[in-house]
């Protein structure tokens, strides 16, 4: 099987015009609090989604490095290797080549759109590359369904984000916390908050 395989599906009919919503973050909230509560630590912050002016203003309040990793696509396309092929090289699809180890890692929701099979070599390449206690904040669809593709998110406040409802819809794989926590060992889920559109916030940190 060809390590990159064709988009998955679109099971929703008629593409539909790009839509948005609008979500609480309480998880998010709390991790711009304890951020806050040291205005003199300098931050370095992996962001997985493309270059975002958005993000990138709302996290210039901070001492901080930000660092794009722009893969999400990429790992929407992943797929599990036959047994007689090598894993994705996550150095080569996502390099790390930064000085300094990471404070934050913002996954947005691509962890719905990596193979469970994919997901403990994937947390294996960002745990290398972690400061002792370093944050992952992600989304995790719980419904039947989730947009075809990675969508995109925009930081409206500290507690309030936008994101795209995109267009079309595949299956979701729906982890839950303590399967979502097998497949990243290393990090804990110190926060979970389920919102009412049915998107799991979670805010992991490194053991």
């Amino acid at each position: 099987m060809a390590l990159f395989a064709s988009p998955k599906k679109n099971v929703a009919g008629t593409p539909e015009q790009p839509r948005f919503e609008e979500l609480g973050c309480p998880a998010f909230a709390s991790l711009v609090e304890k951020m806050d509560a040291d205005p003199e630590r300098k931050y370095h912050v992996l962001d997985l989604a493309a270059a975002s002016g958005n993000h990138i203003e709302f996290f210039s309040r901070f001492r901080c490095r930000y660092h794009i990793g722009d893969v999400l696509q990429v790992l929407s396309y992943l797929e599990p290797p036959e047994p007689e092929e090598p894993a994705p090289d996550f150095n080569l699809i996502l390099p790390l080549h930064m000085k300094d180890k990471l404070d934050l890692i913002l996954v947005w929701d691509g962890l719905n759109y990596l193979d469970k099979a994919l997901l403990p070599g994937f947390s294996e390449h960002l745990l290398r590359k972690c400061n002792p206690g370093a944050w992952v904040h992600a989304f995790v669809y719980t419904r039947g369904d989730m947009p075809a593709k990675p969508v995109s998110f925009d930081i409206l406040s500290s507690s309030t984000m936008r994101r795209s409802l995109g267009e079309g819809a595949t299956a979701a794989p729906c982890y839950p916390q303590r399967v979502l926590e097998n497949l990243m060992p290393g990090f804990r889920s110190v926060q979970s908050r389920l919102l009412k559109n049915g998107v799991q916030e979670y805010l992991f940190q490194v053991q």
